[in-house]
Formats: C-alpha cells, structure tokens, sequence
C-alpha cells in the first residue's frame, strides 16, 4: 500500500538547483544595486553643497559681513569655518569635495561673491556646481 506524502515535498537535488538559481540571480543584482547607491549619494551630495553655498551666501547678506565657503576634504565641507559633513552614508562618505581655484569661495553682504567651482568627486564620478562672481547664486553644472 503506498502513502499519500511519497510523492509530496521537493527533493534535495531541486532544492540546490533552486538556491543556485537565486544565488546567480542575486549576484547579478547586487552589483548594479552598489552603482546606483553611488549615483544618489553623488545626487544627495551635489544638492548638500549647493545648499550650503546658499547658506554662506544668505548669512553674508544677513549678518552684512563676508563669508567662506571651502573644501575640507573627503565627504567634507566648511562654511564659515565650521566644518560639515556630508550626509551619513558609506557612499557619501567616499566623494571629495573641492574648489577648482584651490581656494575658497567668499560671499559678500552685497549677495555677490567670489565666484569659482565646487567639484564633487566620487565613485559615480564627477559634478561641478558653478558659482556666479555677480549673483553668487550657485547652479550644477550638466
């Protein structure tokens, strides 16, 4: 007499073609996963620092005094002397922030300012946010 559970279940064979299907699959995910991270910490980082050269260009002009904007290193920035890091993730902190001049970047109380360009540089690659000299307004270059 046969039982009703002989043919029920997977076998171990199926099983291990079914776990080394999702394994290829995954490793075919994880990769492009890592890629995109980078593009959006590099995204995120970009609209920071622009953010930030807003804010040095808004308190010269509040505070009627000059105002730095630098690069402080890897994932890091100053305004004013105060130094910023970008926003906490492994991507983020792997991008490098500099002003193309090698310098800083002064706002003036008028609203203008030195004028330069901020490089962001990373493992997505590379973005540049211009700074006008006559309106200090801050604008990501494409």
């Amino acid at each position: 007499m046969r039982s009703d559970r002989a043919g029920a279940g997977f076998t171990l064979l199926e099983m291990l073609v079914v776990l080394a299907v999702l394994a290829a699959a995954a490793a075919l995910v994880v990769p492009r996963l890592e890629v995109r991270n980078a593009a959006v910490a590099m995204a995120g980082a970009s609209t920071e620092v622009r953010a930030a050269l807003r804010l040095a260009r808004m308190r010269a002009i509040l505070e009627q005094r000059p105002v730095a904007f630098d690069a402080a290193g890897i994932g890091q920035y100053r305004v004013d002397g105060r130094t910023a890091a970008l926003a906490t993730s492994r991507a983020a902190a792997a991008i490098r922030v500099e002003v193309a001049t090698g310098s800083r970047i002064s706002f003036y109380p008028s609203g203008g300012s030195s004028g330069g360009r901020v490089i962001l540089w990373g493992p997505a690659g590379r973005r540049e946010i211009d700074v006008s000299a006559v309106s200090g307004h801050a604008d990501e270059l494409r």
